[in-house]
């Protein structure tokens, strides 16, 4: 399967457009080649030269994150660099064309949950302003700096498995696993500063694996610790010893 980027100006022209094309995200129809056309536009795209295996990600709702993210991971962890895996053009155009199918099935703009702190939950319904939010958030790096990467639709897929997974353990998705079945973990993590730091990721997850009954306010507290210990230990430059030991204490000390 060959990877495309969507050319900036394209990018560009989809993302003033929102709110215009604000009845399209509702569509399960693609919609995207015939918005392009009535642009003058019909060669938004280009090819990167990265060829991956073929893939097909599985519909529905957040029981299926793991298993998406698995699949995504696999076809491009060994394709892409961090520049690339970092760039709005490949994720917007597989949000709009590749997996449109997927989006729509697992990102329904008017649909709130509690995955998306920034949406609360009002009668089972969103007004228009925050399913334009969604939009932003969803299909494109809408969120703040920082969140960007693991809220977008197909790049979280892709982040949440890279920060996660473990090739020195027999199952090196194992905390991939952990990460994106416990929503509360995963949207604390991804909220703090250190969200990037694969390593203290890892070293955080597997200290909160050891806790199955951890409370959601425990959890909250120890992760909030290890945000605060920023201020006073470089935590990029601690290796994975390091982080595991940072993370025992810091568990011990919400324990107490």
């Amino acid at each position: 399967m060959k990877v495309f980027y969507m050319k900036q100006k394209a990018l560009d022209s989809l993302q003033a457009d929102i709110a215009d094309n604000f009845e399209k995200y509702r569509s399960e129809s693609l919609w995207i080649d015939q918005y392009f056309m009535d642009k003058d536009m019909p060669n938004y795209y280009f090819d990167t030269g990265i060829d991956v295996d073929d893939y097909k990600l599985v519909l529905g709702g957040p029981e299926t994150d793991f298993q998406n993210a698995k699949i995504v991971f696999e076809a491009f962890k060994d394709k892409l660099n961090s520049v690339q895996a970092s760039d709005l053009r490949l994720w917007a155009y597989l949000t709009h064309v590749q997996h449109w199918d997927y989006m729509f099935s697992r990102w329904k703009i008017d649909a709130s949950g509690e995955e998306d702190d920034e949406e609360q939950n009002n009668g089972g319904k969103l007004p228009r302003e925050k399913m334009i939010g969604r939009i932003k958030t969803r299909y494109f790096f809408g969120a703040s700096r920082g969140k960007a990467f693991v809220r977008q639709g197909i790049a979280r897929l892709y982040w949440g498995a890279y920060l996660t997974y473990d090739d020195t353990s027999d199952d090196p998705y194992e905390y991939t696993e952990f990460f994106f079945n416990k929503q509360d973990i995963f949207t604390s993590i991804t909220e703090r500063s250190y969200s990037r730091n694969k390593v203290l990721i890892l070293a955080a997850l597997k200290e909160l694996k050891k806790y199955p009954d951890l409370s959601r306010k425990d959890i909250r507290l120890f992760l909030a610790k290890l945000n605060q210990a920023g201020a006073i230990t470089v935590l990029d430059f601690l290796n994975s010893v390091q982080a595991e030991q940072l993370c025992e204490k810091l568990m011990d000390e919400c324990l107490v």
